[in-house]
């Protein structure tokens, strides 16, 4: 007798609500080759990064989130979807700690980062400041310097 279920796997890119990000809400499917295009669209851009959801459940989460942000958001023009496995290999460049993250970029340049999971008031509110703030470089994952 099993006590536990195993639950199946979750195949990321035929869920339906990452189906409904790329069909319905005009997110683009963005990989390494693809999004340095994606970024040079003029105007205010939104990339969310997940990364596979049977390792991380947030980032079912992240495919209902997005798009609502987006929705609120009348600002962001472009939006766009990155997961695994390239969003991890991306990612680097961002800086971000946390999973999944809402990357937010001006002509190209970029803005901010909200990484992990956030009340909706708290989300708004950082994204606001964000997409408001001027373009800076990104925060990088960094290497403690001690001198010796």
């Amino acid at each position: 007798m099993e006590l536990f279920a195993v639950s199946p796997k979750i195949d990321l890119y035929s869920h339906p609500l990452y189906l409904r990000m790329i069909n319905e809400h005009g997110f683009e499917a963005c990989d390494a080759e693809t999004l340095p295009n994606f970024l040079e669209k003029p105007g205010l851009s939104m990339v969310v990064f997940v990364e596979d959801p049977n390792r991380m459940k947030e980032t079912m989460d992240a495919l209902v989130i997005g798009p609502e942000l987006a929705k609120s958001c009348a600002l962001i023009e472009h939006r766009a979807i990155v997961g695994p496995p390239n969003a991890r290999r991306i990612a680097v460049k961002y800086g971000f700690k946390r999973w999944p993250a809402m990357v937010f970029f001006r002509d190209g340049k970029y803005l901010g980062a909200v990484d992990g999971l956030r009340l909706w008031a708290d989300l708004v509110k950082e994204t606001d400041e964000i997409i408001h703030s001027e373009p800076s470089y990104p925060p990088s994952i960094g290497i403690p310097v001690r001198s010796i």
